[in-house]
């Protein structure tokens, strides 16, 4: 990768985080959405994530911990990663902190570990649970040069790509097509027809909706709410957004109480709330999303 640019504040410079999108590299784009770093300042904050694909963590500074409507508190540090989330959950996290961060396709994910999302989601993992020991020990060791001013976030995004290109290969033919094809799919349009899904790939509905689950954590049917929430949140957090996209949003769901409902479920906010400056609302950004989010452009 380049060298990082400077850091890019999304909100007012007086709030007390900043939150970077660092692009990617096409050679990992079947892996990874996109890097970003993450700083804020020496206090506590208290957000909520929304239902993101899986994120690869390394903690240069602070800590923090996930948690989720079941309860309980899942810890952030470290070398780590959140799990799938199918729903939005509540995280805290205590400055300052900095965090080089991979958001992961379904396929990165599955690079890094062979559990269906619908067995493993909605959590938090060690380092230790999903690389070698030795691969926890060198993303340590570059997060303790940036600590001291003598390394780059890119230097971790180097390291990062080079062990899920190494996994590529154990990734089955036929279910990368597959999530290839739900992602192509789920890139065409706000909101897909399901049955098209269902006419363009090679294999019962089913299995279809079998594979779903494994790679995506929910049938075909849910996966599209999921993904049509974080998309119109995207939307409606632009405070410029014009209005026949504001009315493309509208057409997508069937009355408002839908829309609110289907918002807060995956973003952990109204749509009247995604203007409220926060961390979370920072990450809505299409840049941190790779191609989940081209059906915005």
């Amino acid at each position: 990768m380049s060298q990082p640019r400077p850091l890019r504040l999304h909100v007012s410079p007086a709030l007390p985080f900043a939150f970077e999108p660092l692009g990617r590299g096409e050679a990992i784009a079947d892996l990874v959405h996109a890097f970003y770093v993450v700083r804020t300042e020496p206090e506590k904050i208290a957000d909520t994530m929304p239902a993101y694909s899986a994120q690869l963590l390394v903690f240069i500074a602070g800590q923090g911990a996930l948690h989720p409507e079941e309860g309980g508190a899942h810890p952030l540090a470290g070398v780590c990663a959140t799990t799938p989330q199918l729903k939005a959950c509540d995280f805290t996290l205590e400055g300052p902190v900095t965090i080089v961060g991979a958001s992961l396709t379904p396929l990165g994910w599955a690079a890094l570990t062979s559990t269906p999302v619908d067995e493993l989601n909605n959590r938090t993992l060690p380092g230790s649970r999903i690389l070698p020991q030795e691969e926890v020990t060198q993303l340590e060791a570059l997060a303790r040069l940036c600590r001291d001013g003598k390394g780059q976030p890119d230097q971790l995004c180097d390291a990062i790509t080079q062990m899920l290109s190494a996994r590529r290969d154990a990734l089955k033919p036929s279910h990368v097509r597959f999530v290839e094809d739900v992602m192509s799919w789920l890139s065409s349009d706000l909101n897909p027809s399901v049955q098209t899904l269902y006419d363009n790939i090679a294999m019962s509905e089913r299995t279809a909706q079998r594979m779903c689950r494994r790679y995506f954590g929910v049938a075909p049917s849910h996966l599209i709410k999921r993904f049509r929430a974080i998309r119109a949140a995207m939307l409606l957090a632009n405070p410029d957004l014009p209005s026949d996209k504001r009315e493309e949003i509208q057409d997508a769901y069937f009355d408002q109480a839908h829309l609110i409902r289907d918002i807060r479920r995956y973003t952990g906010r109204t749509p009247g709330e995604l203007h409220t400056h926060s961390l979370s609302s920072t990450t809505l950004d299409p840049d941190a999303h790779g191609q989940t989010a081209q059906v915005l452009r």
